[in-house]
């Protein structure tokens, strides 16, 4: 069988290749900053993976953006508009501060991913972080010469955010030009996330699907989405190699 290019597997960042140590760590002293005044009812069921996942959903690449956003999202949780304003300023800073300073690359994640490349895998990412973030972690762990095309949240005013397809589809689109593909076989690629929106992309793009216990999503809610593969973490990927791409064991 003709096979038209090596196979693809794309990753998520957070909770797939890196851990969110730093942005767990933001979150929780948020919650205890004492000059917020949280509305103590609501805040009380309220986690830091809750937190991250706000903050997320209402960041913006502009900052005024963001801050109509983020008094929105955090209306309720915290009252008075200049309290929710310092608050976004100070977490924004604190979790870039943090990413650096705790968050790390999962042990064996890169040296199973140069394996794997000295194979003939190609790579690729789609984040819903900034871009500028996720390739300075490529640029600083020395990946970039292996995952060259990505797809993140600077993109999402043509290709939206996971869960929508285009994340993933519009990827493709540039790998098949970056290396002069003839076509994609959407059957020779896999993508990899940690959350429920992750899923639901790779399954509207038609592409395998593997969720990871490493990151936010629980072992029930990345279950419930039928996943191709389910897996503890990135470095079991070599062991469902046959059966994740077996087109190439017809060559």
């Amino acid at each position: 069988m003709i096979v038209s290019h090596p196979p693809i597997i794309i990753f998520d960042l957070d909770g797939v290749l890196l851990n969110s140590q730093g942005h767990l760590l933001a979150a929780f002293e948020a919650l205890r900053y004492p000059w917020i005044k949280w509305n103590q009812p609501l805040v009380s069921g309220i986690t830091p993976l809750d937190i991250i996942r706000m903050f997320e959903k209402s960041a913006k690449a502009r900052s005024l953006s963001s801050l109509r956003a983020m008094t929105s999202e955090f209306m309720q949780l915290i009252p008075g508009r200049i309290r929710r304003i310092t608050f976004f300023i100070k977490f924004k800073r604190q979790m870039e501060k943090y990413d650096w300073k705790y968050n790390e690359f999962f042990p064996g994640t890169i040296e199973m991913i140069r394996n794997l490349s000295e194979k003939g895998i190609i790579f690729g990412a789609a984040s819903n972080s900034f871009g500028n973030r996720v390739e300075k972690w490529f640029e600083y762990k020395r990946l970039n010469d292996i995952i060259q095309c990505v797809v993140t949240r600077d993109d999402r005013k043509v290709l939206g955010v996971k869960p929508n397809p285009r994340v993933l589809l519009g990827l493709l689109v540039r790998m098949k030009q970056h290396y002069q593909f003839p076509r994609i076989d959407r059957n020779l690629v896999a993508f990899v996330g940690d959350n429920v929106s992750d899923i639901i992309a790779a399954k509207l793009a038609k592409v395998k699907s593997i969720g990871v216990l490493s990151g936010h999503a629980s072992k029930t809610e990345l279950e419930m989405m039928e996943p191709d593969f389910l897996l503890k973490s990135v470095i079991e990927i070599p062991t469902i190699l046959p059966k994740l791409f077996p087109k190439l064991n017809e060559r």
